[in-house]
């Protein structure tokens, strides 16, 4: 008998139900949490993939928004600038700690509408392989980021802003 799915209220992918730890502001099901995991841990094995690992955080942290807690509505604007920072003025993902530690003193974020809410997305963290080719992954977690970003569409104007005055646009 095939397993019972159940539908990712962040990235909307349905994959079997499982019971199990799931992140503390970002709203997602256990199995998808324990599956991002997975390619985190596939990341961190090899050095060519953390070259474009800040993509894949961002890209997950942005499609996993819950809320108004705080700490939720920070991770979300900074993780969505990191991203337009990456994909529109190609700024190297290698860069994306040191640029969130300088994002993070920015003193106010508004929590933003998730304009997909409700609709189906078609890219998440199964798009990038496990193992394989390092470019193949590489070009698959820009895929998803730029789809990711795309999804904010109606937001990305308010993150432009967020980077100008932080003296990053």
């Amino acid at each position: 008998m095939p397993p019972s799915l159940e539908t990712c209220p962040g990235c909307g992918i349905a994959l079997p139900v499982e019971t199990g730890p799931t992140h503390p502001y970002m709203r997602g099901s256990a199995a998808c949490w324990r599956g991002y995991g997975a390619l985190l841990a596939a990341q961190y094995q090899d050095p060519r993939r953390m070259r474009f690992h800040q993509i894949v955080v961002d890209a997950y942290a942005a499609q996993h928004p819950d809320g108004d807690d705080p700490r939720a509505i920070r991770s979300v604007a900074i993780h969505l600038m990191t991203l337009a920072l990456f994909l529109e003025r190609d700024v190297d993902p290698a860069e994306g700690t040191r640029l969130h530690r300088r994002m993070v003193e920015r003193p106010v974020f508004r929590r933003l509408r998730r304009p997909d809410a409700g609709r189906p997305r078609t890219l998440s963290f199964v798009h990038v392989p496990l193992d394989g080719d390092p470019a193949v992954a590489r070009d698959r977690a820009y895929e998803w980021g730029r789809s990711v970003w795309a999804a904010w569409g109606p937001e990305q104007d308010v993150v432009r802003g967020w980077l100008e005055t932080s003296g990053m646009a």
